[in-house]
């Protein structure tokens, strides 16, 4: 009976890993309505009728094998009925739905994936429970499997909140092994059962624990590529065109006004912050390229772009032999929050690759811009060549000489419209002429703008019928990145010089634990001149700085990413570290009052981890109990605070000068967004009339927008702050 007993605690372990498979399935595809009690079962039964039959062969008498047996025969009926529900026919129908839908960067639901997650559970699970009678070890080797293979392909960092559940699972499962196994071929299992019991559930919890500490940011060796191929295994790559990309970036996503509609007018630029980015230095980040000038706008252009593209192999072995074979620069954006589906890069960037599963990367190689086909909220990463050392080489670049196709290679790139006047023109005549080279008109240009033309948020709005150009360099000649990067792109043009024009971020110096810090006051404009023809070499031109720079003034004092003083030099002694005996860990050799101290520190530890634990608890409990109180009280006041709290945890605040009715609107989501007008409204009516309001959903709109906190800051954000802080 003994043997069996062994066989229980394996199977309910296995019972448990597939249920979180199952979870990490959810987290990595945002598998929208999943449940699961209906895919429980077939990760259940399996093991239930593995049970039966064990406990028919080892069951000490015989009415332990005849409640085993029908254990068993219940399990199996239940388990042929289930297995009925599964159409396996509709299987190739649901993953091409599943495909569709990751390509329009949608929700998938969990009908679509239900099939598919029945087989997985059921497969898993009568594989697992199969085999642990022949090789006990399977599920910590599939455990382990499944985390390397996570971690190389990037898995890991958008699953890692349900996958760190597998550690203690693969924890647990090893040391029990070890209880069993081993220590009953060593004929000692009884002597020492009780203690080696407690030492695996402690032990369990110390892996538990350290592997909060885990960096789940790092990477594979070869995780970028193997992410990319396993990626386009399993999802049809296709090209998709400008209009189709989800959420392009414009600078009006960061409270400029939008380029597409009217350029200029007046702005408010926050402080808010955007993007993280972890590099050797700060450099331009591209978002969008526009091509076609309209007078008073730029025009959304038509792009194509090609799947896993890159950078060609003939630019690349010309832009190594201009950096002499140096290092490439590596650039980790992270973002903040959740903004475009544009991959901001360098203008000399050889690849780009990130990590989110559901995205597929896209690059257009005339403009040399990325996207991916869903809004990017995962981290990614650039690497690039070293932009001084390109830029050396075009300074010593002869004048160029137009190839027999260059107009028509390059037409786009020197449009110009019918609202340009002849003093812009004269103006551009007047500075420059046909003897420099493009590098050397853009030189003189961007100085001229630079030295003339002044910098301010509120230069006024654009008369109609007007040429934004010409407004700009012959009546308000003041303004923001926008103007001079408009300017500049348009004037180039008139010179003869292709340019195109470019929204996107100028990092600043703020670092904060070794990452560049990006603000809504980063976001720039600025103008990209093709200045070697024969190799298609564009280098930036930038007449003027960010709003962080010339208005809000110098950023805080910068950290130095590597933690040194700038007073220090490498010379000074470093800090003698402290002796691992120093640190009180153990030492062979202790004596008997030696050890006894050390097991009472151990004690110590342990009722101190208790105590957190039951604190906890305690805090879970008395949340709970607010929460309940909160839902059913009489006045709505309590309960609007506490939805407030759950809206700014997805940056949904009331800014200054604004109505909680006008912060309601700004809600994207059209069911949320109704729901939280009427309980505004209800707010008022008690607050001002002194009725009590009525809102009889508060408990289905509370989970509502938990599960939006959830899904956006992760659940174990959503976690944590429901039921501790």
């Amino acid at each position: 009976m003994s043997q069996l007993k062994n066989k229980v605690i394996p199977l309910v372990i296995i019972f448990f890993n597939m249920i979180i498979m199952g979870m990490v399935m959810e987290s990595a595809y945002f598998i929208e309505g999943f449940k699961h009690t209906e895919i429980m079962a077939f990760a259940l039964l399996p093991v239930l009728l593995t049970l039966g039959f064990l406990g028919m062969l080892k069951g000490e008498n015989l009415y332990y094998r005849i409640g085993f047996f029908l254990l068993g025969a219940v399990s199996a009926y239940f388990l042929y009925h289930a297995v009925r529900t599964i159409d396996l026919l509709q299987i190739p129908s649901d993953i091409a739905v599943i495909n569709a839908t990751i390509m329009d960067g949608l929700s998938i639901q969990f009908t679509d994936f239900l099939n598919v997650l029945k087989v997985m559970m059921l497969t898993g699970a009568v594989i697992l429970s199969l085999t642990l009678y022949i090789f006990p070890y399977n599920m910590v080797i599939l455990d382990m499997g499944l985390l390397l293979f996570l971690w190389i392909v990037d898995y890991y960092g958008n699953t890692y909140e349900y996958a760190r559940f597998f550690v203690p699972v693969w924890a647990f499962s090893l040391l029990f092994y070890r209880t069993t196994l081993v220590d009953q071929e060593a004929k000692v299992l009884k002597i020492n059962r009780n203690r080696r019991l407690v030492e695996a559930v402690v032990l369990t919890l110390i892996i538990t624990i350290g592997s909060a500490f885990i960096d789940v940011e790092a990477k594979g060796i070869y995780s970028d590529r193997l992410f990319n191929y396993f990626n386009g295994q399993v999802v049809p790559q296709g090209s998709i065109t400008g209009s189709s990309i989800r959420d392009p970036f414009g600078i009006a996503m960061t409270g400029y006004n939008d380029s597409e509609t009217l350029l200029g007018g007046d702005i408010s630029i926050s402080e808010d912050e955007v993007m993280r980015a972890f590099g050797e230095e700060p450099i331009y980040l591209r978002g969008t390229v526009r091509t076609e000038y309209l007078g008073d706008r730029w025009a959304r252009d038509v792009v194509e772009y090609e799947p896993n593209g890159s950078l060609s192999s003939e630019k690349t072995a010309y832009y190594e032999r201009l950096t002499v074979n140096e290092d490439l620069r590596r650039l980790e954006i992270r973002p903040v929050v959740e903004m475009t589906s544009n991959l901001f890069s360098s203008i000399y960037t050889k690849e780009v690759a990130f990590s989110n599963n559901l995205a597929l990367l896209f690059y257009n190689d005339e403009r040399s811009t990325y996207t991916s086909n869903k809004t990017v909220i995962n981290n990614y990463d650039i690497t690039y060549f070293r932009e001084d050392l390109i830029e050396d080489h075009i300074r010593r670049l002869p004048k160029n000489v137009h190839a027999s196709d260059f107009y028509m290679k390059y037409s786009p790139y020197l449009q110009i419209h019918s609202t340009l006047t002849p003093r812009t023109v004269d103006l551009v005549n007047s500075l420059v002429d046909d003897s420099m080279r493009n590098y050397e008109k853009a030189e003189v240009l961007t100085n001229y703008l630079r030295e003339n033309y002044s910098y301010t948020l509120t230069p006024g709005a654009l008369p109609e019928n007007t040429d934004f150009v010409d407004y700009f360099l012959f009546e308000v000649q003041e303004g923001y990145c926008v103007y001079f990067g408009t300017a500049l792109t348009v004037m180039l043009r008139i010179a003869g010089v292709p340019t195109r024009y470019v929204e996107g971020f100028k990092m600043s110096e703020e670092v904060v634990d070794g990452e560049y810090i990006i603000r809504n006051s980063d976001a720039h404009a600025w103008t990209e001149v093709l200045v070697d023809e024969e190799n298609d070499i564009w280098q930036i031109f930038d007449a003027t700085g960010t709003p962080r720079e010339l208005i809000y003034g110098e950023e805080p004092e910068v950290e130095n990413p590597e933690g040194e003083e700038g007073v220090e030099t490498p010379s000074e002694t470093p800090e003698t570290e402290v002796p691992p005996e120093e640190e009180g860990t153990d030492t062979p050799g202790q004596s008997p009052e030696e050890q006894k101290i050390e097991r009472t520190r151990r004690n110590v530890i342990l009722l101190v981890i208790g105590l957190l634990l039951m604190a906890a608890a305690s805090r879970a409990a008395y949340k709970k109990m607010k929460r309940q109180r909160m839902i059913n009280s009489g006045s709505l006041k309590p309960y609007f605070r506490e939805m407030l709290k759950l809206f700014s945890f997805i940056y949904y605040r009331k800014e200054p000068g604004e109505t909680y009715l006008e912060m309601a609107a700004r809600i994207k989501d059209e069911e949320i967004r109704t729901q939280m007008e009427t309980l505004v409204s209800e707010v008022y009516k008690e607050e001002f009339s002194g009725e009590p309001g009525e809102f009889t959903q508060r408990q289905e709109f509370y989970e509502d927008v938990y599960g939006i906190v959830k899904d956006y800051r992760g659940p174990i954000f959503a976690f944590m702050k429901k039921h501790f802080l």
